[in-house]
């Protein structure tokens, strides 16, 4: 107690030099509690949006041939066929819905209101695929499926775009591109979801995949990609597995695609999405932390040289203390304790002032999707390197002054 009262004392003496000594440890501290924050918020934040995409989601897609020579890269737009997913119903038994889509930007009329946006066509399983919840009216049912029915869902934005603050359901909108024009009675609009992954619900029309093929997207049997869900987490590696099988198979035995030597098409699972985006964000957040710390090592380093510089100018003081008794044990003790006062000290104030920049930070890129999440881990992590970096580079002007020699440090001026 006597020594740490000691070191109070000495850093008492020297305010601005003390303050100096903490601001590159308190800058360190805040970079790093404040880059791993950053990381987990932004994991956090698209972990969200991923898993905002429904339950044990598998998305199908068509792959791409081209782009070798200067040739661009062309979306295989007729690999997927709808009788794929009839054969993926009947031969996956991990896979519990599944429907095909076709979809493309229209042009979208009400009155003398038009917008852009996408019409979606596809089996009312994908409203439980995606997790799309009801606001108004109804959803698709597969009568309207039988019936090649003109009727639509529509998008929580697109609706306001479109209808302001009036009611849609009962409204008609005109679909057109070129020559083409397709009236849909609106019969129901969805909650605002945000973005799922490569959808974007609340500005999508969605109508019956029949009503779609037939008057709108015609693809030749073809679609736009595939659209399932496993039956739980456990199984849906299963699942990937089992449309792997189903598509290779019918697609190596077609003379189509035989010679081609690009990937006809790609599963990726929702978990499997999660895996990649959490590996990505933890080697990012390790990248800029580790950045951060550089300036903790900075800091450790101007402690040594300032400590050194006051062993140099109390070695008087030091000289009196071991003629009067002290041992170098003891005076090495009392440096020490200083260097280490003063990273706790700074650690300390550091990580109260990460809490103040990570609330900050999220208030002002609210709209932006940025969250800053600080941990206790991250704040025990950054406090305890503080801890240690304050004794490394303390521990050499400790050293230095316990061996100084009492008589000629009692001469020196």
């Amino acid at each position: 107690m006597e020594i740490l009262m000691e070191a109070f004392r000495s850093l008492g003496k020297n305010k601005v030099r003390t303050f100096l000594s903490m601001l590159g440890i308190v800058i360190g501290v805040i970079a790093v509690i404040v880059a791993i924050a950053i990381g987990a918020g932004t994991t956090a934040n698209v972990t969200a949006r991923i898993s905002s995409l429904g339950s044990n989601v598998i998305i199908v897609t068509p792959g791409f041939s081209g782009g070798f020579g200067g040739r661009s890269a062309a979306a295989l737009t007729s690999v997927l066929q709808e009788t794929d997913v009839q054969n993926i119903k009947n031969m996956a038994p991990d896979v519990a819905d599944v429907t095909p889509v076709l979809q493309k930007s229209f042009t979208i009329i009400y009155g003398a209101t038009n917008t852009v946006a996408n019409v979606f066509g596809a089996y009312p399983d994908a409203f439980s695929i995606l997790a799309l919840p009801i606001q108004y009216g109804r959803l698709i049912t597969q009568q309207d499926e039988q019936n090649y029915a003109n009727v639509a869902v529509i998008g929580n934005t697109l609706a306001t775009t479109l209808f302001g603050n009036r009611d849609p359901v009962g409204q008609t909108v005109i679909v057109t591109t070129g020559n083409v024009k397709v009236s849909f009675t609106i019969v129901g609009e969805l909650q605002e979801t945000g973005g799922k992954l490569t959808f974007d619900p609340d500005n999508m029309l969605m109508i019956p995949y029949t009503t779609a093929s037939a008057r709108l997207i015609q693809l030749n049997g073809g679609v736009s990609e595939i659209l399932a869900s496993a039956k739980s987490a456990e199984t849906a590696a299963n699942a990937v597995s089992e449309i792997n099988n189903i598509l290779y198979m019918r697609i190596a035995n077609s003379n189509v695609y035989q010679s081609q030597s690009a990937n006809q098409y790609r599963v990726v699972s929702q978990n499997a999405i999660l895996s990649t985006v959490s590996a990505t964000t933890d080697v990012l957040t390790l990248l800029l932390a580790s950045v951060a710390a550089i300036s903790m090592i900075v800091g450790g380093i101007g402690i040594m040289n300032i400590m050194l510089v006051s062993v140099s100018e109390r070695t008087k003081e030091i000289g009196i203390k071991m003629a009067m008794g002290a041992t170098g044990r003891r005076i090495m003790m009392e440096f020490l304790v200083e260097s280490m006062f003063i990273t706790i000290v700074a650690g300390a104030i550091g990580v109260g002032f990460s809490y103040l920049i990570a609330f900050l930070v999220t208030y002002l890129a609210s709209g932006l999707g940025l969250m800053v999440i600080v941990t206790w881990p991250s704040i025990a992590l950054s406090f305890g390197v503080s801890v240690i970096i304050g004794i490394f580079f303390g521990l050499y002007p400790a050293y230095m002054a316990s061996k100084k020699s009492p008589v000629e440090a009692v001469r020196y001026e």
